[in-house]
């Protein structure tokens, strides 16, 4: 079956790679031709060669005049031990993935492994496309942050594969719920609840959130807020809630986003932010307005990154174990090729670090 949410040219080259993996199309075989691709899916000429290029482009076949497309030779995972493990993320410019790599990285090195990273951008495509790719040159385990993972994940059934041939994964930051799987995670809810208890400690009942929804982390703080502000017999306002997503983070907080959203925070005098990233945003945001941080409006944010202490104003924030996660993550996804039966559910505690932006 082709994925219908993909360009029909991409469905069909995915279709092509995970029978290559399969071996179905077996390395220095030939493939199967452009005209059988066109019966065999209802599509036009040009759509089979574009499906074929993109392997093409990826070193996975070549091209011989005159004679056809063949499979070229690959690793196959399972089959003996590459020192290897995959790395994926969904970024490497955000203040938290530097640390995770590097920490991961030292353990591996000393285990003699190397590291093969690669980037989603939480795009859900791109990360169908990194495991494939990994599933086909070869890997002995796979860490991995999964993509918008608050949301249904139609990569599920190449996540399986992985499973199928033996290939342990373990998830960080956060996991896919209907999946049972080894991860490592810091307590968001919980975080979010220091956070929220800080606040009302300094005086502060008004007070508004922005929350990621297509992660799993956004999703927990927001719950943590909730829960807190309901434990302290304090009402929630649905208006105080900014909701946003990877695609639309740029607009929403856009120079030209100043008026709606001082127009909003006007109403509360505290806000918890998704990360320091957003609180930042917001500062500068507000830079020049008549809201003041923290005169006006208190932030406390999440991740307690680098850019919380050279914010204009530093940022009082929730902890993430970044470092920790990484070696945590590498030194278990070693356990796992040692035992296959080694589980890994840890959950680390969060604190609050506190500076200036809270009034």
């Amino acid at each position: 079956m082709l994925n219908a949410k993909l360009p029909k040219y991409l469905a069909i080259a995915e279709w092509l790679k995970e029978n290559i993996h399969n071996q179905q199309f077996k390395s220095e075989e030939k493939l199967i031709s452009e005209n059988q691709l066109c019966q065999k899916f209802a599509v036009s000429r040009q759509t089979a060669r574009q499906a074929i290029a993109t392997l093409e482009k990826e070193g996975l076949v070549t091209r011989k005049r005159g004679s056809g497309t063949y499979v070229n030779q690959v690793t196959i995972p399972g089959k003996m031990s590459t020192h290897n493990i995959g790395v994926i993320t969904t970024y490497l410019d955000d203040h938290v993935f530097p640390h995770i790599i590097s920490g991961a990285e030292k353990i591996l090195s000393k285990a003699n492994y190397n590291m093969t990273l690669r980037l989603t951008r939480n795009k859900v495509h791109n990360e169908r496309t990194q495991l494939l790719s990994l599933l086909t040159t070869g890997i002995d385990g796979l860490i991995v942050e999964g993509t918008k993972t608050a949301l249904p994940n139609p990569n599920l059934d190449v996540y399986q594969k992985f499973y199928e041939q033996n290939i342990p994964v373990i998830f960080i930051n956060a996991y896919y719920q209907n999946m049972p799987c080894n991860y490592i995670v810091n307590d968001d809810v919980l975080g979010a609840r220091l956070a929220t208890r800080y606040l009302i400690n300094h005086g502060h009942t008004k007070i508004f959130g922005i929350f990621k929804h297509d992660d799993q982390q956004g999703n927990n703080r927001y719950k943590g807020f909730i829960d807190e502000m309901y434990a302290q017999d304090f009402k929630v306002d649905d208006y105080g809630i900014l909701w946003y997503s990877t695609e639309s983070k740029a607009e929403i907080f856009a120079p030209q986003q100043l008026e709606v959203l001082a127009e909003k925070f006007r109403r509360c005098s505290a806000v918890i932010c998704y990360n320091d990233q957003v609180a930042m945003r917001l500062i500068q945001l507000f830079n020049g307005s008549d809201i003041k941080i923290p005169t006006d409006l208190s932030i406390v944010s999440f991740d307690n990154t680098s850019a919380a202490l050279i914010s204009t104003v530093p940022l009082t924030s929730i902890t993430h174990p970044s470092v920790e996660i990484g070696k945590l993550a590498a030194s278990s996804i070693l356990k796992m090729l040692e035992n296959p039966y080694h589980t890994v559910k840890h959950v680390f505690t969060p604190e609050l670090i506190v500076r200036d932006s809270v009034n």
